[in-house]
């Protein structure tokens, strides 16, 4: 989704600089390590939400924010920390004390060789590789999936179909994206491993950005990563290469939170949204936001009122 702000060498450092001061957990691919949370308290006064660094997460985070807000709560929001290993090192040392996440890229942070690649299964598998103290809520209906893209004119040009199909020429072929997409399962280290593709170089651009949108347009580079909430990939007729290899798992939108601030009315307002959120809703407040034509508080607030929570 347009979604991403590159963070470039800023964000290598303070991934090394939030890694060391994390929890227990020094790997970040391996579960089970310990995120210094306590159990669920009966009433919680405050916390703090945080977000990734693209416009999708920010916009959940708001969504988490009012509606805790509107039960009294008082939140403080951490919004646009960065990548995944960036807010995930953020919660770990209780920086923030709650995510808008998603259930397959959650599992696969936590357990690199996760096999399940069904939607209940991923989502059941969670629970078992968080770190002590965090705690995923209800997964909601609405998803965005990982999603490899290529233009009309190469799909065309070269007969992909499918993320395989890409073998034959991958080598003549100029890939980019985010950084994170060179080096994740999800990405080009997963297109390697369970479809033999390499590509004959990289660039380094933003996460289902512009820049990439961009440069797959005028051919600078022919492959890219972008995400199904997306507008963009319709309104470019871009073309999605089917995943038979499953390096894409299913991608619900779900509530990573700290057990010591799970409190019965905080879990219970989340599952609320959670409920109410649709894939439709979701794709069309990105398209709102896309480009800064819309705040996401402003759209936030606009679909809160639209769908008042029980």
């Amino acid at each position: 989704m347009f979604r991403r702000t590159f963070i470039g060498a800023i964000a290598a450092t303070a991934v090394l600089a939030l890694s060391a001061c994390g929890g227990g957990n020094d790997d970040p691919l391996g579960g089970g390590g310990d995120a210094g949370g306590g159990s669920a308290p009966d009433k919680v006064d405050s916390l703090t939400v945080g977000s990734a660094n693209f416009p999708e997460s920010q916009l959940l985070a708001e969504i988490y924010a009012q509606a805790l807000e509107a039960k009294g709560i008082k939140v403080s929001k951490k919004l646009n920390i960065g990548a995944r290993e960036l807010y995930m090192a953020a919660i770990q040392d209780k920086s923030v004390d709650l995510l808008p996440e998603y259930t397959g890229a959650t599992l696969v942070y936590f357990k690199k060789d996760a096999t399940e690649n069904e939607e209940e299964a991923v989502y059941k598998a969670i629970p078992g590789v968080l770190p002590k103290g965090l705690e995923v809520l209800d997964k909601s209906k609405a998803t965005d999936e990982d999603a490899i893209v290529v233009t009309k004119e190469t799909a065309d040009k070269y007969s992909l179909k499918s993320i395989a199909d890409l073998k034959a020429v991958s080598k003549t072929l100029v890939a980019g994206g985010g950084p994170e997409f060179k080096t994740r399962t999800a990405g080009l280290a997963g297109m390697k491993d369970k479809y033999g593709v390499e590509f004959k170089e990289f660039k380094t651009l933003d996460p289902g950005g512009p820049l990439s949108l961009k440069a797959l347009k005028d051919n600078t580079i022919q492959v890219t990563q972008f995400f199904t909430t997306q507008s963009a990939i319709k309104d470019n007729n871009l073309v999605i290469l089917e995943d038979p290899e499953h390096i894409h798992l299913p991608n619900n939108i779900v509530p990573l939170i700290r057990t010591d601030h799970k409190s019965p009315d905080v879990a219970s307002t989340l599952n609320a949204v959670q409920a109410k959120l649709t894939t439709e809703s979701l794709t069309d407040m990105v398209k709102r936001i896309g480009g800064g034509a819309e705040s996401a508080d402003a759209v936030a607030k606009d679909w809160l009122s639209k769908n008042p929570l029980s």
